[in-house]
């Protein structure tokens, strides 16, 4: 049968119809595809940084993330949300590996371009952390309001939406409001003090105490460690003979110093480390492992900062001519390593100040009579609690005296045998002491 060309012309345009409509459909199917293996890869590179033991692999995670960046540009991919968190991830992995600017401007770029997107209250929170390393207090302060604000909407729409990114928030406005704020307003950074060990964890003596990042605290004495939540209450115990002190941390993988290594509480695992001279490196006083599961000790059988590898192998030690017995250290949110020295009957006590990569940066003295810990804030303040005068004082990044805390804590009570110090990520100082049989928190 012949077509007429009016009917053949009909046919062309159902068909060019249908190939339209099937093309629309085909497109939104690809790029479903496409985002559902970006969302794989992000989550196999986020798996990967978990488990990094260097910086190298952070920058290599940090230039995959920017790849998959690049092959979802906003031209053709307008509604993709795969981007913002890879920007957001590589910016976050961008400030820890020290790529501050190029961190700043991918957090900047997903604010402006994707300014109610997914990602952009994560962004908002990235950069006021990133502002605070800087020393920006204001504009990180309105960045994380805007974070927590954007964490809280989302709350009310969206019951699964995770709490403790919108807390996570507050505790760095209230770590701005106590340290900067409040001085500024010449007011007293702390405010209150009040017990915070209940009966239950059965310590009756504590000598030790560590805090967590979410709000943990783990506390010691010779025979027993218990952790505490963030409200306070225990969520387990053990009992351990020769226990010295907490690790650094009362989080996740919190351990105890015992006398033959480092014992982590979830598994009953225990560190040990090499001496430089050979044989098991014992004494220990104070022990911090970090992001990539790298030791920094200090031992009394030796007067210099050892570092180990996470299988316990000598990685390098770091010394100065003037530290006579290191018996605490503490290390910063930017991997600064500080270093309580105890001295010696010529040598008077002394805070040392190593940065990162281990080169020596800084000492200062205060005619401290006794000090026994130390610990630092998120700003870098440090805390030195010196038991020969029942205080803790605290000093800035440029050894400048900030604060006393004690004898008399704001609320009246009065410390009586302080044996350590710890502070947590809104500068709540929390003080063991064994008299009272309390731990103290000063907020």
């Amino acid at each position: 049968m012949l077509l007429c060309p009016s009917s053949r012309g009909r046919r062309i345009g159902l068909w060019l119809g249908a190939g339209v409509v099937f093309l629309a459909a085909a497109l939104p199917a690809r790029q479903e595809t496409a985002e559902r293996e970006a969302t794989a890869a992000v989550d196999t590179i986020l798996a990967a940084v978990q488990t990094a033991r260097s910086a190298d692999e952070l920058v290599e995670a940090r230039e995959q993330l920017r790849a998959l960046v690049r092959r979802f540009p906003q031209s053709a991919h307008p509604r993709s949300a795969i981007r913002g968190r890879a920007l957001v991830e590589a910016a976050a992995l961008g400030r820890r590996t020290g790529d501050v600017a190029e961190a700043a401007g991918e957090l900047l770029r997903v604010l402006e371009r994707e300014a109610q997107g997914e990602w952009t209250p994560r962004a908002h929170f990235e950069l006021g952390e990133l502002l605070l390393g800087q020393g920006d207090w204001e504009e990180a302060a309105d960045h994380l309001r805007l974070a927590r604000e954007g964490w809280l909407r989302r709350a009310a729409a969206d019951r699964e939406s995770p709490h403790h990114l919108a807390d996570a928030a507050l505790e760095r406005m209230t770590l701005i409001h106590r340290l900067i704020l409040r001085p500024l307003e010449g007011q007293p950074p702390w405010r209150r003090s009040r017990p915070y060990l209940p009966e239950q964890v059965g310590i009756g003596k504590p000598r030790g105490v560590a805090a967590g990042p979410n709000g943990e605290l783990l506390v010691t004495e010779p025979n027993r460690a218990a952790i505490l939540d963030a409200a306070g209450m225990p969520s387990s115990a053990r009992d351990l003979r020769g226990v010295v002190r907490p690790s650094h941390s009362a989080g996740e993988g919190a351990a105890v110093i015992t006398a033959d290594g480092v014992t982590r509480l979830s598994g009953m695992a225990t560190f040990s480390f090499t001496r430089p001279q050979g044989g098991v490196l014992d004494r220990i006083v104070a022990a911090h492992q970090d992001g990539f599961g790298n030791w920094t000790v200090l031992s009394r059988r030796t007067a210099e900062v050892l570092r180990y590898d996470p299988d316990g192998r000598l990685l390098e030690t770091l010394r100065i001519g003037t530290m006579t017995q290191p018996i605490d250290l503490a290390v910063g949110e930017d991997g600064a390593i500080h270093v309580l020295d105890a001295g010696s009957r010529s040598q008077a006590p002394a805070v040392h100040r190593f940065h990162a990569d281990g080169r020596f940066e800084e000492s200062f003295r205060a005619g401290w009579k006794r000090p026994v810990a130390l610990d630092v804030d998120p700003f870098g303040n440090r805390y030195v609690l010196d038991a020969g005068t029942l205080q803790v004082l605290v000093y800035d990044p440029f050894a400048t005296p900030i604060a006393t805390i004690g004898p008399i804590l704001p609320s009246a009570q009065e410390l009586r045998a302080p044996e350590d110090v710890a502070v947590d990520a809104r500068a709540r100082v929390f003080i063991a002491d064994s008299r009272l049989g309390a731990v103290l928190v000063v907020e």
